[in-house]
């Protein structure tokens, strides 16, 4: 609920001065993305958790769910700092973050993408 009132509050604000000063209604939005990540934290120390009790209870190995949680968290960075670069109005360096994100993301599945190919190799 407190993310929700920053959120539109942060918005409102950022709308009211793009009109006057562009520039510090994208200031305005970093700023939301900032104050935003405390309290995202706690939500997300969860989620490491419960992750980290699949890996011990399934008995899986850590290489195969890391990659997948890198993917995740390069995903959600690639897209906040896509939206922050649309804000400031230069598609040109969204486009660019979103293929460094998506060469990152695949680099981060590599082992993943191994481990599959050996096993695909044994079955064969």
């Amino acid at each position: 609920m407190k993310l929700l009132a920053l959120c539109v509050l942060g918005a409102v604000f950022a709308l009211l001065l793009r009109e006057e000063k562009q520039v510090l209604a994208i200031f305005v939005i970093f700023a939301l993305v900032l104050a935003a990540i405390p309290l995202l934290w706690e939500a997300l120390v969860e989620v490491f958790s419960f992750f980290q009790r699949l890996i011990t209870l399934s008995g899986l190995s850590e290489k195969v769910f890391s990659p997948m949680l890198k993917v995740v968290g390069i995903a959600a960075v690639t897209k906040v700092g896509t939206s922050l670069c649309k804000e400031a109005e230069s598609d040109t360096a969204a486009a660019l973050l979103e293929m460094g994100g998506t060469c990152c993301a695949l680099l981060a599945a590599l082992p993943l993408m191994s481990q599959v190919l050996d096993l695909l190799v044994e079955i064969i």
